[in-house]
């Protein structure tokens, strides 16, 4: 009892261990799918971060080529109403020929209180080197109207230099001319950028740098008017929609000054209300929200991500992830599936030849122990009939025939399992291979008092097959018919032709098989039920031997079996051999 103890837990051993790897995997799996939340999480953070950070430094480059034309046409404030003009035209003059962007000054204008309180405007163009009075043009009356307007008590008091509509710089002179009433505003200095150099060359360019790669630019830019985030200033790519761009991934501020300490000491008396945006010092412009939607500058620079929005990516990468861990898991759970399943089999197997060692044993026990005994009453005399010696001799040439017989199917099987069964293919008669296998089994068929009766059609075609090989196959079906065709068993053993094959048929007439045998009855050392309850003399071997000569003649071997008295057919069908052919080597 304890040992069968022991062989059920071991049975059950690989069950709980491929239940328990299952287990694992599951929680593994729970794991890894919170493990790649947090790592999309962290990605989504990365990605908008670099995002808001490359923007930032757009803008910031953006603002500085602002603040650089504020500080180089700024006048200083020793200077008189005398001397101003000339520097100005040295200025533009220097910035046409040094300047990163020369083209994105288009010309200074000079705004200042004329005859009759009117307000008067000159031009510096570049190359000119001297001012020139013009008119108010339809393009300038809002600058015009900025100017002209009081601004509330002071002239400081204009919350940025930035004119965003002209697009200009407007820089108040830090003189006025002599008995200026209080809120009038001071002379000023107008620097105007050139819009078409500003949305051909240096947005484009800072797009290339902070959003552009080796395969073009990444993601979609847009620059858009702060106040009406429908008009669309410059775009990166025209043929998207402009209405696309009224929300973005990341936005930044932009045409501003930047936040250095020398352009708050440049008013007098009071600092202007910088962008509220901006950060310290030598920093870029910063948002006052953490997606970089803050307020701060008359433009705004608008990022989107081409392929959706950056959680739509960040999505499909978790997504992407997820599908390839599932993949990974999938295959774990189902190598440990084959892993549990191969167990088991290689158990079952194990049982099998267990079985088959017993069951060998006990055939080759029983034939020697006869052959022992007949041979020692020989050679002891105790047997002097010449009648009796006879058929002791018989005894010990049947007992010896059935031992070479078992001997030689597990040399076969043995030969099989080691790939170097090899068989000779040649045009072959059916008629001489049933004859033969008849023959051999002749002892046998005296010993169960079985009746063959053979139908071998005439005029069959020839087959391309190993003789001594077809011989052993038939062999086998035919003492499995006398074995299981119960008492005094009819065998018929038919030969028919068609559908380019020969059909070799060997029928008994016994109990039949049962329908949980049948898809079994061609694995090594299988016995079904019937043999064991009946006590069967067997080895298991033989349908396994009969199934691999039928393949290695590119054929093949099926059974059919009906209820009590019906007994079963199995039936060889071989290839019919197209013509006369030489000897064939066909590895098993």
């Amino acid at each position: 009892m304890a040992r069968q103890g022991s062989n059920r837990s071991n049975r059950y051993l690989p069950l709980a261990i491929g239940t328990a790897l299952l287990a694992l995997l599951a929680l593994l799996a729970t794991i890894q799918y919170r493990w790649i939340g947090q790592v999309s999480e962290l990605e989504s953070r990365h990605l908008r971060a670099t995002l808001l950070s490359s923007a930032r430094h757009f803008a910031a480059d953006f603002d500085s080529e602002v603040t650089r034309a504020f500080l180089y046409f700024h006048p200083e404030r020793s200077e008189t109403p005398g001397d101003w003009r000339g520097r100005l035209a040295q200025q533009l003059q220097r910035w046409t020929a040094d300047a990163q962007h020369p083209r994105l000054v288009r010309d200074v204008l000079y705004v200042h209180r004329g005859e009759a309180g009117r307000f008067d405007v000159e031009i510096l163009r570049p190359g000119s080197g001297r001012f020139e009075a013009i008119p108010w043009s339809a393009d300038l009356e809002g600058l015009r109207r900025r100017l002209t307007e009081p601004s509330g008590g002071s002239m400081f008091d204009h919350p940025t230099p930035v004119a965003a509509d002209v697009p200009a710089l407007v820089i108040p002179m830090m003189f006025g001319a002599a008995g200026q009433a209080a809120g009038q505003t001071a002379d000023q200095i107008v620097v105007r950028f050139d819009r078409d150099a500003i949305t051909r060359e240096i947005l484009p360019d800072l797009t290339r740098r902070y959003f552009g790669s080796s395969q073009g630019v990444n993601d979609a830019v847009a620059v858009v008017d702060a106040a009406d985030p429908g008009r669309v200033i410059f775009l990166s790519d025209p043929a998207l929609p402009a209405s696309l761009f009224r929300t973005g991934d990341v936005s930044a501020p932009m045409f501003g000054l930047r936040p250095l300490e020398e352009l708050h000491n440049l008013w007098t008396g009071r600092r202007f209300a910088r962008n509220r945006a901006a950060g310290p010092p030598g920093e870029g412009p910063r948002a006052d929200s953490p997606d970089g939607r803050g307020r701060g500058g008359p433009w705004r620079l608008v990022v989107k991500r081409r392929n959706g929005s950056l959680d739509e990516a960040v999505a499909r990468i978790r997504w992407h992830n997820l599908a390839i861990s599932a993949c990974i898991l999938a295959l774990i759970a189902v190598t440990t599936g084959i892993l549990m399943v191969t167990t088991q089999r290689a158990q079952k197997l194990a049982r099998q030849q267990m079985e088959f060692v017993a069951a060998v044993s006990h055939e080759l026990h029983t034939p020697l122990t006869a052959m022992r005994s007949a041979g020692q009453n020989l050679a002891d005399g105790v047997v002097a009939d010449p009648a009796q010696v006879k058929r002791y001799g018989t005894l010990i040439e049947s007992e010896g025939r059935r031992l070479s017989g078992m001997v030689g199917q597990v040399l076969d099987f043995a030969g099989i399992q080691s790939g170097r069964q090899a068989y000779t293919l040649q045009p072959t008669e059916v008629g001489p291979v049933v004859e033969g296998a008849v023959s051999d089994c002749r002892w046998l068929l005296q010993d169960r008092r079985a009746r063959v009766e053979r139908d071998v059609s005439p005029g069959l075609p020839l087959v391309l097959g190993d003789p001594a090989a077809l011989r052993r196959a038939l062999r086998n079906l035919i003492e499995n018919a006398a074995k299981y065709g119960g008492l005094n068993p009819r065998i018929d053993v038919r030969a028919r032709a068609g559908n380019g094959e020969v059909e070799i048929t060997v029928e008994d007439h016994g109990d039949g098989l049962r329908r949980e045998d049948l898809p079994h009855l061609f694995e090594p050392f299988y016995r079904g039920r019937q043999a064991v309850e009946k006590s069967i003399a067997g080895s298991g071997l033989g349908l396994s031997v009969v199934r691999h000569i039928a393949e290695a003649h590119h054929g093949r071997v099926d059974v059919e079996t009906g209820g009590p008295g019906e007994g079963s057919a199995f039936t060889l069908h071989l290839p019919v051999a197209e013509g006369p052919a030489g000897p064939e080597e066909d590895a098993a």
